[in-house]
């Protein structure tokens, strides 16, 4: 039966290969987590962003409710004042 790998066969491996080699999968690996740590980051800074859109937006309706209370008492007072002069029935 023969093996694989004899005992008397020689492996030889770089060194410089085996360094080169190692340097490139941290190289891969830092640069991966690198980019989920962006994806990260851009991820809080879109729910943060919606979540001031979304204050902005409650705060914007209630001032135009409020404005649209103004106008129609404006308009109240303004028939009042038309009718008190005669003007209007």
């Amino acid at each position: 039966m023969q093996k694989g790998i004899s005992a008397d066969s020689q492996i030889h491996i770089s060194v410089a290969l085996l360094v080169k080699a190692v340097f490139l999968v941290a190289l891969i690996t830092g640069s991966w987590y690198q980019a989920q740590m962006k994806f990260a980051e851009i991820d809080r800074t879109l729910n943060d962003l919606h979540e001031e859109v979304v204050v902005l937006s409650s705060q914007m309706q209630s001032i135009q409710k409020e404005h649209i209370e103004e106008l129609e008492e404006t308009i109240v007072e303004q028939k009042s004042l038309l009718q008190r002069m005669g003007l209007k029935k």
